[in-house]
């Protein structure tokens, strides 16, 4: 008897401080800033705004713990994340630019955060949008 109390005691607690995770599915979106050099139309600047997908890329969450996901050809991934925030950040794969302000080998770029994800219990369902800059391992490239 005293065996079955211990056990289940151990499982109730493990499942409480050890595992409280939950599943989640985030969509991830991006937007550019415009970094040419001549004066972009309302036309473009409405199109570098305008949240696009960020199809099968990988970025790393930094929060109660660290993960790396891998949004799918939907924009979106799923992963067992405990409740807090997270901070998103670029990783050094060579992910497949599907923007213009990308470059794996910038360490100023891996190094800045591009978003707060804030994970709340109970809740499964998010959305963030990452803001890339103009890329500024490039001193030319200014907004």
């Amino acid at each position: 008897m005293r065996m079955k109390f211990f056990a289940a005691l151990a499982f109730i607690f493990l499942q409480f401080f050890m595992f409280g995770q939950q599943p989640v599915k985030v969509f991830v979106s991006y937007t550019n800033s415009y970094c040419g050099g001549a004066r972009p139309t309302n036309e473009i600047l409405d199109k570098y705004n305008t949240p696009a997908k960020l199809t099968n890329f990988k970025i790393k969450l930094i929060g109660k713990k660290t993960s790396v996901v891998i949004t799918d050809s939907l924009g979106f991934f799923t992963h067992k994340l405990k409740p807090g925030k997270y901070q998103v950040f670029l990783t050094e794969e060579n992910n497949k630019n599907p923007f213009t302000n990308y470059d794996p080998f910038c360490v100023k770029l891996l190094k800045a955060s591009y978003g707060d994800l804030f994970i709340e219990k109970g809740k499964n369902t998010y959305q963030i949008n990452l803001h890339f800059p103009c890329n500024p391992c490039q001193p030319n490239n200014k907004p």
